[in-house]
C-alpha cells in the first residue's frame, strides 16, 4: 500500500510546476495593471476635456464629472455657467405712451426685458410691455442705450418684435426646444424686476401644458408654469433651461401681492419662435380667417328656436370679402320677430374640432395657415352638413 509523503501540518509536498504558475500570474496582473495605467495616462494627455454626464443627455443634469481628475462640477456652477452666457443676451427694455385724459395729455412709462434672437439687434419681448408706445429705450447688459422701433406685434399670444441698430453683432441667446421639457425640470430666468436689471432666479417647471388668456383675449396653449421667481419686470425675459437654451418667455404670475409667488408662467418659445420669424421676415404674424361676425350660442336660444345644438356660433354677417360666404354658408336676415328673419348658421365644427364658441374658433382656426382647405360643420334647418372653406388672410387691424 503506497502512502503520501506529508510535512508540516499534514500539508501535502507542493509540486515543483506549482512556482511556474504563480510566477505566470504575476506576469498577467502586472500587464493588466500597466495597461490601466498607460490607458489612464492616454487620457490625461489625448483627452483632457472629456466629460462624463451623470445624468445622461438631454436629462437634468445635476453633477458632471471631470474622469481624469475625479472633481465634480456643481449646480451651482451650472447656473453660474448659464448666467454668464447668457446674461449679454437679455435686455432692459423701457417704453413710453402718452395717453389723453380729462386733465390733458398723461405720459405714462413701463419696464420690462426681453432678449436677442439676431445679432443684426432683433429683440422679443411680451407686446404688453410696449404696446401702444410712443418711445422704446433698450438697453444693453454693458449699459449701452439705443432707440428700438417695433417691428411688429402679436397681441393673442403677447408677443412683440423690436429691432435696434447696434454699433456690432450683438450675442443671440441659443433657441431651445419647448415640446421636450418635463415638470421638475430645472429653470433659470434673467431679467429686469423692480427695473433691478441682470438679475437671475432659479427654480423648478411646476407644470406644463396650463393655459393662459392673453390681454388679446385668445386662451395660449402649453403655457409653462414656474415656481422660479418672477416680479413686474420680468415680463418679456427669458425662461431657460440646463442646457442654456431658452424655452419660453415669461408672461405673467399669480398673485395676492404684486409680487412672486411662487407661480408664475411662460409662453413656450415654439410658439414665440413661429411668431418672431414671421415678423423679421414680414413685418406681421399672418392669421387665417373665416370672415365671420358671430355671437356664442346660449341656452335662452336654445329654448327660443328650439335648436338641435347647445354649442357653437351664429354667424351674424359677413365680411367683405368672405371665405365663409363664398363657400355657400349662410348669414343670419333681420332680426328675431320680424316675419323675415332667418337664422344664420350655426358652425359647430372645424376639421372635426368641436366649436364650443367663438373663443374656441379663435384657437382652432390658429392652427391653420391662410390658403388651408378645411371642413366646417354647420348647423342649418335642424340639421348638419359640412362645408370646405379656403381660409382667407386676416386684414391688419381686424
Amino acid at each position: 500500500m503506497k502512502t503520501r509523503r506529508k510535512t508540516g501540518a499534514g500539508k501535502p509536498i507542493a509540486k515543483k510546476n506549482d512556482g511556474r504558475h504563480a510566477t505566470f500570474f504575476y506576469l498577467l496582473l502586472a500587464c493588466i495593471m500597466g495597461g490601466i495605467i498607460g490607458s489612464a495616462i492616454t487620457i490625461l494627455i489625448v483627452a483632457p476635456g472629456m466629460l462624463l454626464e451623470i445624468n445622461g443627455p438631454g436629462n437634468t443634469t445635476t453633477v458632471i464629472q471631470k474622469i481624469y481628475e475625479n472633481q465634480s462640477v456643481q449646480l451651482q456652477d451650472v447656473t453660474t455657467g448659464i448666467f454668464k452666457n447668457n446674461k449679454v443676451s437679455v435686455v432692459y427694455v423701457e417704453s413710453i405712451r402718452y395717453t389723453q385724459s380729462a386733465f390733458g395729455i398723461v405720459q405714462t412709462e413701463a419696464s420690462g426685458s426681453g432678449f436677442v434672437v439676431s445679432d443684426d439687434g432683433y429683440i422679443v419681448t411680451n407686446d404688453h410691455v410696449v404696446s401702444d408706445s410712443s418711445n422704446i429705450t433698450i438697453t444693453l447688459s454693458d449699459g449701452k442705450e439705443f432707440p428700438a422701433t417695433l417691428k411688429g406685434a402679436d397681441p393673442l399670444n403677447d408677443v412683440a418684435v423690436m429691432k435696434i441698430n447696434p454699433s456690432g453683432k450683438l450675442k443671440t441667446v441659443e433657441i431651445g426646444d419647448s415640446d421636450s421639457i418635463a415638470e421638475g425640470d430645472f429653470v433659470v430666468t434673467i431679467g429686469s424686476p423692480y427695473r433691478l436689471q441682470n438679475t437671475m432666479t432659479f427654480g423648478v417647471i411646476s407644470a406644463i401644458n396650463r393655459t393662459l388668456t392673453s390681454q388679446g383675449g385668445f386662451v395660449i396653449e402649453k403655457v409653462i408654469q414656474t415656481d422660479a421667481a418672477v416680479n413686474p419686470g420680468n415680463s418679456g425675459g427669458p425662461l431657460i433651461n440646463l442646457q442654456g437654451k431658452v424655452i419660453g418667455i415669461n408672461t405673467a404670475i399669480i398673485s395676492q401681492s404684486g409680487g412672486s409667488e411662487g407661480v408664475g408662467f411662460a409662453i413656450p418659445i415654439n410658439t414665440v419662435r413661429k411668431i418672431y420669424n414671421e415678423i423679421i421676415e414680414s413685418g406681421k404674424v399672418r392669421r387665417p380667417w373665416l370672415g365671420v361676425t358671430s355671437t356664442d350660442v346660449t341656452s335662452d336660444m336654445v329654448k327660443a328656436w328650439n335648436l338641435g345644438v347647445d354649442y357653437g356660433i351664429i354667424i351674424i354677417d359677413f365680411a367683405d370679402p368672405s371665405p365663409a360666404k363664398s363657400a355657400g354658408l349662410r348669414e343670419t336676415v333681420s332680426r328675431p320677430g320680424q316675419p323675415d328673419f332667418v337664422l344664420g348658421d350655426i358652425i359647430v365644427s372645424i376639421a372635426g374640432q368641436k366649436i364650443q364658441n367663438n373663443a374656441a374658433l379663435l384657437n382652432v382656426l390658429l392652427k391653420f395657415n391662410p390658403g388651408d382647405q378645411v371642413e366646417v360643420g354647420v348647423y342649418r334647418d335642424g340639421s348638419i352638413g359640412n362645408f370646405q372653406v379656403t381660409l382667407g388672410q386676416r386684414p391688419a387691424g381686424v
